[in-house]
C-alpha cells in the first residue's frame, strides 16, 4: 500500500495538471474510496441506494472536474471526497422526492443502477438538514461529522487535518452526536 507521502505528493502534482499524476491517485486511492462509498451506503438497506461503483466514480469526477485543487494531504483529499458524495447522495435524494411529488413513478437509474429509494431518501434528506444546521451553530462539530461520518476518517487522521488533539476530537464527536440526534428529532417532530 503506497503511503500517504506518495499519495500527498501525487495530488499535489494532479493539482498543477499533472494527467499521468492524476491517474496514479486514481489507481492508489479508488479502493479507499469504495471503502468509504460502501460505508455510506451500508447506512441504507440493500437495493435502496447507488452502488458503491457509481457514487465513487460520480464524487472523483467532481473531485478533478477541472478546478484546481491544492490538496494539503491524502486526510484532506479524503475528506473533500466525503463531502462530494455527501452531496451526491442527498441531489439523488432530491430527486427521488421530486419524481414521488408527480414525476415518473419508476426507480431513477444511473447506468443500470439504483439510486435511493423513496423512503430512504427523507432519511438522507433529514441528515443533510440538521448537518446544515449544525454548520450554522458549531463549524468545526459539522466538520467533524464530515470526517467521520461520510469520509470513515480515524481520530488520528482528523487530527492531521485540523491540528485538534485526538481526546479533543473524541468529545466534540460525542457532543456532534448529541445535537445531531436531537437536529433530526425537531425535524421530526415538525414534519
Amino acid at each position: 500500500m503506497p503511503t500517504s507521502h506518495t499519495i500527498t505528493a501525487l495530488l499535489q502534482n494532479a493539482a498543477n495538471g499533472d494527467d499521468a499524476a492524476m491517474d496514479a491517485v486514481y489507481e492508489r486511492v479508488y479502493e479507499t474510496l469504495r471503502v468509504i462509498a460502501r460505508q455510506r451506503l451500508n447506512r441504507h438497506r440493500p437495493g435502496d441506494t447507488l452502488s458503491t461503483t457509481a457514487l465513487v466514480h460520480e464524487a472523483y469526477l467532481k473531485l478533478f472536474d477541472g478546478a484546481s485543487v491544492a490538496w494539503s494531504d491524502r486526510s484532506h483529499f479524503f475528506a473533500v471526497a466525503s463531502k462530494a458524495m455527501r452531496f451526491i447522495l442527498v441531489d439523488y435524494a432530491r430527486r427521488n422526492l421530486a419524481a414521488k411529488r408527480g414525476g415518473d413513478a419508476s426507480v431513477v437509474r444511473l447506468e443500470a443502477v439504483q439510486v435511493a429509494a423513496r423512503e430512504r431518501a427523507h432519511d438522507v434528506l433529514a441528515l443533510d438538514d440538521a448537518l446544515e444546521r449544525l454548520a450554522h451553530h458549531d463549524d468545526r462539530l459539522a466538520s467533524l461529522v464530515e470526517y467521520r461520518f461520510f469520509a470513515g476518517l480515524t481520530y488520528e487522521e482528523i487530527a492531521d487535518v485540523t491540528g485538534l488533539s485526538v481526546s479533543t476530537l473524541k468529545r466534540d464527536w460525542a457532543r456532534a452526536r448529541t445535537y445531531l440526534y436531537r437536529l433530526m428529532k425537531d425535524n421530526e417532530t415538525n414534519a
